[in-house]
């Protein structure tokens, strides 16, 4: 593929991702079950995890881009999309270590 076609098909993939996880995360707070003698309040939204989570996957991508465009080195497919699973599970190990530690 190029690399306009492929940036343009990244992009559009991040995207959709962010706007799915923006609709879910609000359709479940507006149908969380409201006990009508309890008063609700409301709690802060917390972007810690999700940041952390998109930061690992940016730092996932740039590692990617310095391999492939500054490096020249003909990465395989599977090896770009294994680069890119390790740092996001890495983030998402990170920011739960981190919440862990906010709550203590």
């Amino acid at each position: 593929m190029e690399k306009q076609t492929m940036g343009a098909i990244v992009a559009l993939g991040l995207f959709t991702c962010i706007t799915l996880c923006v609709y879910f995360i609000m359709r479940y707070r507006s149908k969380a079950i409201h006990i009508p003698g309890e008063e609700r309040r409301r709690q802060p939204a917390d972007w810690q995890k999700p940041g952390i989570l998109v930061l690992g996957i940016g730092i996932g991508l740039l590692i990617v881009g310095i391999l492939q465009n500054y490096l020249r080195a003909g990465l395989p497919d599977s090896l770009v999309v294994a680069i890119l699973i390790i740092s996001a599970g890495l983030s998402m190990i990170l920011a739960n270590r981190l919440d862990k530690k906010h709550d203590i």
